[in-house]
């Protein structure tokens, strides 16, 4: 007796073989495509759903050409050409290379022109940014992907209201999704009566998911204060004391880094088309944008800097391409401190391969992060770094959430990039790419002062965990991509 074909199994079938012959064509990340495709026969009718919903990596044709020619605007307009830049034969190869490879791909040069300072408590970082907030002459921008108003952060706020109050332009870009804390609270309005523009970045809501995903996110932390100082790094605004602390983690604990010089002018480039991007009835088509003034000299002082935003509204990877190829031509030392830490083949490719050439390959991670899903699909590539000689260092004094990435004794990778596809592919970022020997150092002290407070993972006593534990490990490890 034949059984007859439900009306449903065939319209799943319909459905998966559609859409995954869209994802083939589209090209992704072999491993990206796989989850997909095994997402969307496993499940039939909501996995077309979640697709639909977030299986789209762009921010659409047209956010990707306008941000290209506001970003190639400013790069204009504040000198960031070439011949602006530095020599590139400072640089040892192939990073030289890499770095010119960045600025074809970007349009930001080597910049060398620059003065910094790297600040790693919570409360320094605000006291700094209220110091600087409080000297705005001309205009203060912030963009952040977190802004939640507890605590100290209201100090912050007030320093902006303070600025607005004696005419300083005053531009806030947040997060509609990470900085959900300061939308439901009073200060949206407090800021508005004060004369600061406060935007939404990237809004969510439920008919805007039926035509753009909704975690794609702005993942960017930057202060800009009249293109004479700026800020950026790990850290959110928030009061590492009183955030979420339900999770028990403990207390973030990020890096920042404070800048003065021609890189400043590149932040400010990166910023100013993501207002002009977010900000409503913007009138891009008249290229009505800003130049605003300098308000004080270049320092004279040389450090190596290049600026480099990534995201689905850039047209290449090139953050995830930089990070492969560096780590695959260190020759000595390559340190990763990061807090969410889910490598895809080619990174771990790159990190066993350096590790079996010799070169000493040490990641830092937080013993406990704030997603277990991200917990289990990290550890699952544990046992193939630590069987290749890799060191894995657990720290034990909070949610270690600042992200480095040191190769040898002149070359680092700082921001906002963590290591996984997220970061690589999906949310909008910013990174430094630092090429200076003293930097490395700087940044290679506070990752000491980490790893001595960290617990090295032992292969041996890795290998015998439960059973249980290595089957969400292995789970999870499919949905890594995805996370």
């Amino acid at each position: 007796m034949n059984t007859p074909i439900s009306a449903p199994f065939i319209l799943h079938i319909a459905l998966a073989t559609g859409l995954s012959l869209r994802i083939l064509y589209r090209r992704l990340q072999v491993n990206t495509a796989l989850a997909w495709i095994v997402l969307l026969i496993a499940m039939p009718f909501a996995g077309p759903v979640l697709y639909i919903m977030f299986g789209d990596p762009t921010l659409g044709q047209r956010r990707l050409k306008l941000g290209q020619r506001i970003r190639h605007f400013y790069q204009e307009a504040y000198a960031l050409t070439r011949e602006d830049g530095a020599d590139l034969a400072g640089i040892p190869g192939p990073f030289d290379a890499l770095a010119g490879s960045i600025m074809r791909d970007s349009g930001f040069p080597v910049l060398a022109r620059n003065s910094y300072t790297i600040l790693s408590d919570a409360g320094t970082i605000i006291d700094s940014m209220c110091r600087d907030i409080d000297r705005a002459q001309c205009d203060c921008c912030l963009e952040f992907y977190i802004i939640d108003p507890a605590g100290r952060v209201a100090e912050v706020l007030q320093a902006v209201l303070r600025a607005a109050a004696r005419g300083v332009d005053c531009r806030i870009l947040a997060d509609d999704f990470g900085s959900k804390a300061l939308f439901r609270s009073d200060w949206p309005e407090r800021l508005r009566t004060g004369g600061v523009r406060l935007i939404r970045s990237l809004p969510v809501g439920l008919i805007k998911s039926l035509s753009k995903r909704s975690d794609l996110r702005n993942h960017r932390k930057l202060l800009i204060c009249d293109r004479t100082v700026a800020y950026t790094g790990s850290f959110n605004l928030i009061d590492p004391r009183l955030f979420k602390p339900d999770s028990h983690v403990g207390e973030w604990i990020d890096l920042m880094m404070r800048i003065e010089g021609q890189t400043v002018d590149a932040l400010a480039a990166v910023v100013n088309a993501d207002f002009l991007l977010e900000e409503p009835g913007a009138q891009l088509d008249r290229v009505a944008l800003r130049i605003d003034p300098r308000q004080a000299p270049l320092p004279s002082t040389h450090a190596l800097m290049q600026v480099l935003p990534s995201g689905p509204e850039m047209p290449n990877s090139t953050i995830y391409e930089f990070i492969v190829a560096a780590i695959f031509n260190a020759r000595r030392r390559v340190r990763i401190v990061t807090p969410y830490f889910i490598p895809d083949q080619a990174v771990l490719l790159a990190l066993t391969s350096a590790a079996k050439r010799g070169v000493t390959v040490e990641i830092i991670v937080p013993a406990r992060i704030d997603t277990r899903l991200g917990q289990f699909a990290s550890q699952a590539a544990y046992e193939d770094l630590l069987t290749a000689g890799v060191a894995i260092l657990r720290f034990g004094g909070g949610l270690l959430h600042a992200k480095a990435v040191l190769i040898d004794d002149g070359v680092a990778l700082f921001g906002t990039v963590n290591m996984d596809m997220r970061s690589f592919y999906l949310n909008l970022e910013l990174s430094l790419i630092l090429y200076e020997p003293q930097i490395n150092a700087d940044l290679g002290a506070l990752i000491d002062g980490y790893a001595a407070r960290s617990t090295a993972l032992v292969p041996q006593v890795w290998a015998a965990r439960p059973a249980s534990q290595r089957f969400l490990e292995n789970l999870l490890r499919l949905a890594g991509p995805l996370l």
